[in-house]
């Protein structure tokens, strides 16, 4: 068996696979040996372990089989067993201790022998060496094309690209407004956005709308979008090359491999624009609140058979509420209809028409349009409306030549004029009755050809539909997604009533866990000895870490305070004693040294199950872009008529 490993510095110099393979193959042949097999790592470093080099790993698994497939490994050099004593020693020793050995073709040697690990040894210590010689050369490059102001390697920072070496502006060469995916011009777009909105979020909402994409083409949030923008290397113009913390570094604290290098860039920024923006990112203006804005208000059936509109809050967060709340009148009956967490039913419902809207096979089927004819069956179907046609006019020009021929025979047996119509109609009508047959299978044919257009238009414009919305729709507004809802005529009913709350609001416990994004702990003997000499109030008649037990066993499960087991005592003693203690700054206090201590996640209730209706007319959701493609992709065979359907969406 022969091992062949080069790295890709060694590629470079002509010591390929090839190279070493005819080296191996040949001391195979001379010494006699019979060669079973061979193994190679191509461009893979000599410092890695055998685990970490796909050939050598492979090999190490093949020698472990019984019997044994081979007795012993040949290399062309002792360098292509490892650089690093690590590298080198440990598969050698783990080959040996099995009974095989490893064959050097280039000083003849092998470490079945007392001599032979010896040259192994200075082999092994010779490769190192050189290993620690070409590290040197080459960081002593990278240290001089940094201080050329070369670009080293590594991540390229956002808004910059490699040009002949050097990092230069990923820009275009027109106005800031590009929209071709260039960093720079990214960067620029995305400062001058947030200077004006004061807002990371809506600046990157700006982006997305306007085109801009991140470098892995996902859209930009406003974590993003700050990270880039106030990026140091962005604000500064300038790289710093060994400046990390991660710099080997000598006893007195020097880097190892060359000194710190700042490499100036091109500046993204003017001063004017940096400054500008430390301002604006360090005093953020105080703007008007925004407007909620409620994409289903008045789509949302309630129980009561009132609408939901937007309104009101749940802890602090955007909720629907019943119109049935509201008194007609002074003294008319009102609703209990809880209030509905306004971002979890609008993420829930867009989620589902942005779903169906996006498969273009679900909306064929829910709009009856089946599978279109194959370009073939189509030309096959006109092809044989053809030949109907000219079939109808042969036997159109038959009947008259029949017709004559008949009249004349008749005339010459001189009938009356009643027997002899009689006489011709019999004469005529087998060819009669073909020309009916011809007809109606030639109406048979343009009606099915006719449904087959209509086909082919109604399930193209689903299928631009669906196009678009999986291209564009991605991340819609708020306040577009409530156009659309609009357009749509959305209805959202429950399959059973929502659940209720105080006041429409979460569980205070649960809001308590929630507000601070903390999980619940588990209460074991050391937490409970933990925190039992902090307790403020302790509940009579009953074990408090009982109580506190149960208490953490609602906020886990998220079940009622009334549904609580029994094995945990009186319900309403819980919620006496949960209020206390939030109140006293005992639960602060117990949660806290609890912190470390196992938990699980806070219980999520489940979400409405709800049922949507929404009427689809594709032609009124594309735009006009969409339907030049629509128009395109008929090549004349449709004429863009409009139809419409209702689905209704299960959960």
């Amino acid at each position: 068996m022969d091992y062949l490993r080069v790295s890709t510095e060694e590629q470079t110099k002509g010591y390929g696979i090839a190279y070493s393979g005819k080296k191996t193959a040949g001391y195979i042949s001379q010494k006699g040996w019979e060669h079973v097999g061979t193994f190679v790592d191509e461009g893979v470093s000599g410092a890695l372990e055998s685990r970490q080099r796909p050939g050598l790993r492979r090999l190490m698994e093949q020698a472990w089989t019984v019997p044994r497939p081979f007795d012993i490994v040949v290399v062309n050099e002792g360098r292509a067993i490892g650089r690093t004593g690590r590298a080198f020693w440990r598969w050698v020793w783990e080959l040996q201790e099995i009974g095989i050995f490893v064959a050097v073709v280039k000083r003849d040697y092998d470490n079945s022998t007392p001599e032979g690990e010896s040259k192994m040894r200075k082999d092994a210590d010779y490769a190192e060496d050189e290993r620690e010689i070409i590290r040197e050369r080459t960081q002593g490059g990278i240290q001089e094309k940094a201080e050329s102001g070369g670009y080293v390697g590594g991540k390229v920072p956002y808004g910059y690209r490699v040009d002949a070496s050097h990092l230069v502006l990923d820009e275009c060469l027109g106005d800031n407004h590009c929209t071709a995916g260039h960093e720079a011009c990214a960067l620029r777009r995305g400062r001058k956005l947030y200077v004006v909105s004061r807002d990371w979020s809506r600046a990157a909402h700006a982006m997305n709308a306007g085109g801009f994409r991140r470098r892995n083409g996902g859209l930009w949030d406003g974590q993003s979008l700050r990270q880039q923008v106030l990026n140091p290397i962005v604000l500064e113009a300038r790289q710093v090359f060994r400046g990390s913390r991660g710099v080997r570094r000598d006893h007195e604290g020097r880097p190892v491999n060359g000194d710190r290098v700042v490499i100036p860039l091109p500046p993204v920024f003017t001063p004017a624009e940096v400054e500008e923006l430390r301002v604006a990112s360090r005093r953020p203006v105080r703007t008007l609140q925004r407007v909620r804005v409620y994409t289903l208000s008045g789509r949302i059936v309630s129980p009561c058979g009132k609408r939901y509109i937007g309104g009101g809050t749940i802890l602090r967060t955007k909720a629907y509420r019943c119109q049935g709340r509201n008194k007609a009148y002074v003294g008319a009956p009102t609703c209990s209809c809880p209030y509905l967490a306004a971002d979890s039913v609008e993420e829930q419902t867009w989620r589902r028409v942005r779903t169906l809207l996006g498969d273009a096979d679900r909306l064929r089927g829910m709009a009856g349009c089946h599978s279109a004819p194959s370009t073939a069956q189509r030309d096959g179907s006109e092809k044989r409306r053809g030949e109907l046609d000219r079939q109808i006019r042969t036997h159109r020009q038959a009947l008259a030549i029949a017709l004559r021929v008949a009249a004349k025979e008749v005339a010459a047996h001189d009938l009356g004029l009643e027997e002899s119509e009689k006489a011709v109609e019999r004469q005529i009508a087998p060819l009669q009755a073909e020309l009916s047959a011809l007809l109606d299978a030639q109406r048979e044919l343009k009606d099915r050809l006719a449904k087959t257009d209509t086909e082919r238009e109604r399930s193209a414009q689903l299928v631009e539909l669906a196009a678009m919305t999986r291209r564009m729709w991605g991340s819609l507004s708020l306040e577009r997604q409530k156009k659309l809802m609009a357009v749509l005529d959305v209805e959202v009913s429950f399959h059973e009533p929502p659940r209720r709350g105080r006041k429409g609001q979460l569980c205070a416990l649960a809001a308590w866990f929630t507000d601070r994004r903390l999980q619940v702990p588990l209460l074991t003997d050391e937490g409970w000895a933990a925190i039992e000499p902090m307790i403020t109030h302790r509940p009579r008649g009953v074990s408090p870490r009982l109580v506190m037990t149960g208490i953490l066993y609602k906020a886990r499960t998220g079940t009622p305070w009334n549904a609580l087991p029994d094995l945990f005592g009186s319900s309403s003693t819980l919620q006496t004693y949960a209020a206390r203690w939030r109140e006293s700054g005992f639960w602060e206090n117990a949660m806290r040294s609890l912190s470390a201590a196992k938990s699980t996640p806070l219980s999520t209730s489940p979400g409405i199950k709800t049922r949507i209706e929404c009427s689809i007319e594709p032609l009124n959701l594309l735009s006009g872009a969409q339907r030049g493609n629509l128009s395109a992709s008929l090549q004349g065979h449709g004429t863009e008529r409009e139809f419409r359907f209702w689905v209704e969406l299960e959960p």
